[in-house]
């Protein structure tokens, strides 16, 4: 039988596709409902570094930038280490001018520094922190900008935290992943577990149709052995039943139609011997008639020379 056509193939085929399309399904669950957690997650931990950083960084400006910057550098990121989701931080002055940018660590002069747009720096003067947002319905941050205060109220820097939701990705591609490995050991188990059930049922199918095939060709003696103790096993023996019951009634038939050509042989002896009686009755009685035919030509003549002697007297 091609494997196409096979019940285990059959049987298969709709459950892997079923299995694949709700392993599909709760992959695509899991990414949008552990997306925006993990968003907020990181939203909450960039907030609370941008607060907790805006002192020692600007400390570390004021003390070592000009004279020790190699120290500055070693404190900056000992600081950046600590927020893995900030991909980038700049010091910004009232002016606009960036004093620092983590992207670029190097010792600038007034002359080399950058100044930001009319934009940012609007929002560098404000005395209240700012949230810009690259996606405000996903609520994902694009920087944040945190006025730093210091102890005399005196707001001369602002810091830009950028912020990289690469974790999400990340996070995303180990979940989707991690699903797909799950998906492939379910499939693959449940394959194989199709494969064993469906051939503890194909198996004794298979053997009831080599009994069907064997029987058919006239091997009536033939018994289909099978001993799984269901319906199947039950199916076998009613057929090995009705095997013996076809064979019983072919015996029975067989008996009977030599009986039948004995009596049908015995009768026609009987009739045959009937038609001889009759043939030989036919014969006598032919011959009877033939003789008092003969005996009333005789009689006739005898009246006719009667007549002739009388009628000569």
């Amino acid at each position: 039988m091609p494997i196409l056509k096979s019940i285990r193939f059959k049987f298969a085929i709709p459950v892997s596709f079923l299995l694949l399309l709700i392993f599909s399904i709760q992959t695509l669950i899991n990414v949008r409902a552990i997306e925006p957690r993990l968003i907020s997650s990181i939203n909450s931990e960039v907030k609370s570094f941008s607060q907790l950083a805006d002192r020692p960084f600007v400390e570390a400006y004021e003390r070592y930038y000009p004279s020790g910057f190699s120290k500055f550098k070693d404190i900056l990121e000992e600081i950046w280490k600590l927020s893995p989701n900030v991909k980038r931080i700049q010091l910004v002055n009232m002016e606009g001018k960036i004093l620092v940018d983590t992207n670029d660590l190097r010792l600038k002069g007034a002359e080399e520094l950058e100044t930001v747009s009319p934009q940012i720096l609007e929002k560098i003067r404000s005395p209240e922190i700012s949230y810009i947002f690259e996606d405000e319905k996903k609520g994902t941050l694009k920087e944040i900008i945190s006025p730093y205060i210091d102890e005399w109220n005196r707001h001369q820097y602002s810091l830009i935290y950028f912020v990289s939701y690469e974790a999400v990705k990340k996070e995303t591609t180990k979940t989707i992943t991690r699903t797909i490995v799950l998906a492939l050991v379910l499939l693959i188990s449940s394959l194989i577990l199709t494969s064993l059930i469906t051939f503890s049922v194909t198996r004794p199918l298979s053997e009831l149709e080599k009994g069907v095939r064997i029987i058919g060709k006239g091997n009536l003696d033939y018994r289909v052995k099978i001993k799984t103790g269901d319906e199947i096993e039950q199916l076998a023996e009613e057929f090995n039943k009705m095997t013996e019951k076809l064979k019983n009634l072919i015996s029975e038939l067989e008996e009977a139609k030599g009986s039948l050509e004995i009596k049908v042989k015995e009768r026609t002896k009987q009739l045959q011997e009937r038609v001889e009686e009759l043939e030989k009755f036919h014969r006598v009685t032919v011959g009877r008639e033939l003789k008092m035919i003969e005996l009333k030509e005789e009689i006739e003549k005898l009246k006719e020379e009667l007549k002739k002697y009388k009628g000569q007297k």
